[in-house]
């Protein structure tokens, strides 16, 4: 997949930790986890008549956005720093 022409959001770039850009798919599957999370106890919280649940939909679309859209930021970020590509098994052995 491609890297996305946008570039990254300022803020994005200034408030993400370093750990998280050298860990990006560990925190994405991690973030997914509780977008999923938040969306059972959303439903469940609505279920009961606790109508406040509701808020519950709202922070888990954020971080499920969050969480698909910090792999794409790190590509651009590598593109735009020149950071070599990894390299695969199939590479290294010749």
């Amino acid at each position: 997949m491609p890297a996305s022409k946008r570039t990254v959001p300022r803020f994005i770039r200034r408030g993400v930790p370093r750990f998280e850009w050298r860990h990006v798919k560990g925190v994405a599957a991690v973030r997914a986890v509780v977008a999923l999370w938040l969306l059972a106890l959303g439903v469940i919280f609505c279920a009961y008549g606790y109508w406040w649940g509701a808020l519950l939909f709202v922070a888990a679309g954020l971080v499920g956005w969050l969480a698909r859209q910090m792999p794409r930021w790190k590509r651009v970020l590598d593109a735009e720093n020149g950071s070599p590509e990894r390299l695969t098994k199939r590479d290294t052995t010749t």
